[in-house]
């Protein structure tokens, strides 16, 4: 009964990357959701040779090396992980 009620709590975060094509935005979100227990994209840019995704995650565990990695992907230009409150601005 005490455990019934129990809601686990994970804190949000943002990823923001930019990529340079529709190729490496495809790469960078499967590898993202590979590394992360849920994903949800918030909002995507288009312009010309830039795309830029901002990407609700909850993380699996408190490891972050999987964004050094997302950055060093071909095609991404750069990948940032924000902490995030629940109120999206953009």
């Amino acid at each position: 009964l005490v455990f019934a009620n129990r809601k686990a709590h994970y804190n949000p975060y943002m990823v923001v990357i930019r990529c340079e094509d529709h190729e490496s935005e495809l790469s960078a979100s499967e590898f993202l959701k590979s590394q992360v227990q849920r994903s949800v994209v918030k909002s995507k840019t288009a312009q010309k040779d830039l795309i830029e995704l901002n990407i609700e995650i909850r993380l699996k565990d408190d490891n972050t090396d999987f964004i050094n990695t997302l950055a060093d992907m071909s095609g991404v230009s750069s990948a940032v992980l924000v902490s995030y409150n629940g109120e999206y601005m953009g």
